[in-house]
């Protein structure tokens, strides 16, 4: 049990330290508790479905070929256009710099974390190929509770009055622009030889 403990905290860190920076945008735009439960919750579900799909993986099912995994790449780009275009949209209706509260939905941190996920899967099902239901419970456990540290540090990073203020104030810039990167880096790394 204890090197599925070690594997389980080594493939979760490994595949997902790029969330916490992405938490960090999300949980610094966000100014009320709703907000918050929604990125914890979204980043539940989309690293439950990302798990799950793995575990069907390891199992011998392939709900997804491989060769269309990466084709989640475009969601990133099409939510940092759009955030984009709705500030540049914004800015025209208005002449105040004055930062809003920013509403983050479920399911596009859903849909983020199973586009930024991409790699995950092709991490996991070779390490869950020969897990006993055990091992797959220590996993599940050693997951849920990684995703709970990733979300602390990435509500803990937002909260520093530093990196907020920055955040916020540039969050019309950062947030696309993280977004589009993520979506190029991830069409690039599953397409480009």
């Amino acid at each position: 049990m204890t090197s599925t403990f070690l594997t389980a905290v080594l493939s979760f860190a490994s595949t997902n330290i790029d969330d916490i920076f992405i938490l960090t945008i999300l949980f610094a735009q966000v100014q009320n508790p709703k907000g918050t439960v929604q990125i914890i919750a979204g980043q539940y579900a989309g690293i439950g479905a990302l798990t799950a799909l793995s575990i069907l993986g390891a199992m011998g099912t392939q709900l997804f070929p491989p060769q269309y995994i990466g084709l989640l790449g475009f969601l990133p780009l099409f939510l940092g256009v759009r955030s984009w275009l709705a500030y540049r949209r914004g800015q025209d209706h208005s002449t105040q710099e004055t930062p809003k509260n920013t509403q983050i939905r479920f399911v596009s941190v859903f849909l983020l974390t199973i586009a930024n996920g991409a790699d995950n899967i092709g991490v996991y099902i070779p390490v869950f190929s020969g897990y006993t239901v055990p091992d797959f419970i220590v996993t599940l456990a050693v997951f849920s509770g990684m995703i709970a540290l990733w979300c602390y540090l990435g509500l803990t990073l937002a909260n520093y009055p530093y990196i907020k203020q920055k955040i916020t104030r540039y969050q019309h810039v950062l947030v696309p622009l993280v977004l589009i990167a993520l979506g190029f880096a991830i069409l690039a790394k599953n397409y480009i030889p």
